[in-house]
């Protein structure tokens, strides 16, 4: 089973949330069982059929640079470098790839963790990873159809989020997008949220935005509660470490 070809890293921001463990590491850098969680994620995709890697980074690129080189497991490395990381959000990092997608993409944030076998679900394109909304969870949420099709996405500052009327489903911010969709949908939201100066913005914005009008359909891929973790406090951090306590 194999996912797209090309995996997407959005790793530019520093993790400030992580207090003394990123000041010297790159949050993407951080170890679970002495391994850091971007190798343990290539290791996954480069098993999973993945040829190329977009990293995009920031904060410590040259740490990364060093880690990483130009291949890795077979794979080439290719950087992205985003020199206005501290004052803009992951909207602006990922538009800074464009140039370099061509192809069918999985998207990917540098502070996740999960199993082989959560991320292996990811091989159709035009599909995100969500899981049954738990109340440590936070963030972006989503309603999917009885087709398993996103109906509706919610960020967390959203006016309209529901309540308890709906089954929620928490993203796990992780997508993948066929070149054409990218193009149709992707690409041009984006771009028009970036031209409107919108930098501090998350990209969630742009998927609400052609979700809720109801022309790109995406299909969601539910992964387990058990079977990743998103790592953005030290209690999160020690959360992970007791989920992840062997390599799973």
């Amino acid at each position: 089973m194999s996912i797209p070809p090309v995996a997407v890293y959005l790793l530019a921001g520093r993790g400030s949330r992580l207090g003394d463990i990123t000041q010297d590491t790159p949050k993407c850098l951080v170890p679970i069982n002495k391994e850091p969680l971007l190798t343990r994620s290539l290791h996954q995709i480069s098993a999973l059929g993945v040829k190329k890697v977009i990293l995009v980074v920031g904060y410590k690129s040259d740490v990364i640079k060093e880690g990483y080189q130009s291949t890795f497991n077979g794979m080439e490395i290719c950087y992205v470098f985003n020199k206005d990381w501290e004052t803009t959000n992951n909207l602006v990092s990922f538009y800074l790839t464009f140039p370099f997608i061509d192809s069918d993409y999985i998207l990917l944030e540098g502070d996740l963790i999960y199993t082989g076998k959560a991320i292996s679900k990811m091989c159709s394109t035009d599909s995100m990873a969500v899981s049954p909304l738990k109340p440590y969870m936070d963030g972006t949420v989503v309603t999917i159809d009885n087709d398993n099709c996103v109906k509706m996405m919610y960020l967390k500052s959203s006016s309209k989020r529901p309540e308890k009327s709906e089954l929620l489903y928490k993203t796990v911010n992780i997508y993948c997008f066929s070149q054409s969709s990218h193009k149709k949908f992707v690409e041009p939201e984006i771009q028009r949220l970036v031209e409107e100066g919108l930098n501090q913005s998350y990209y969630e914005q742009a998927f609400t935005a052609v979700i809720e009008d109801k022309s790109f359909p995406i299909r969601a891929i539910t992964f387990d509660d058990k079977s990743w973790y998103e790592i953005d406090t030290e209690k999160d951090l020690r959360e992970a470490k007791k989920i992840f306590n062997k390599n799973i």
